[in-house]
């Protein structure tokens, strides 16, 4: 069956909340669509309650695409990044905190914006590309950090 980009975020949000209720945090799904929030999360243990985004990707080519949502940071709001992989296997998962995404996704999209076109114009900024592309050291500090976001 071939995967289109909704079942793969589909796929991604569902990881996450079982990743999360296995380890204790009450957890519940947005609606589709609707806001920057795909999943809400709940330590019972203290209350504290975050608000997650969630990026999936099933063939990880070292970024992931955001929307120019990312651009801005929110104290309670984390991205979890997916990386998919076969159907047997579990994803891999980047925990990182809003304002980290928002700083790589400028950070990048200046960096864009230095590179000439391929007829040598400049580019515009009114032309926008987000992309969080971090550094493979910060995905590893990154993978499995699930309670910083509950720190």
């Amino acid at each position: 069956m071939a995967r289109n980009n909704h079942s793969i975020g589909n796929a991604g949000e569902f990881y996450v909340l079982a990743q999360l209720a296995q380890r204790g945090y009450i957890a519940g799904k947005t609606d589709d669509g609707q806001t920057l929030i795909d999943v809400i999360a709940t330590d019972p243990e203290t209350l504290k309650t975050v608000n997650i985004q969630v990026k999936s990707s099933a063939q990880f080519s070292g970024y992931w695409m955001t929307g120019n949502k990312a651009r801005k940071s929110f104290d309670s709001l984390w991205y979890v990044f997916v990386s998919l992989k076969g159907p047997t296997e579990l994803p891999d998962f980047f925990i990182f905190h809003s304002s980290e995404v928002a700083a790589g996704v400028d950070e990048r999209h200046q960096f864009w914006l230095a590179k000439p076109m391929k007829d040598g114009s400049p580019r515009k900024s009114s032309d926008i590309v987000n992309r969080f592309h971090p550094t493979t050291e910060r995905l590893e500090e990154a993978r499995d950090r699930w309670e910083l976001m509950f720190d």
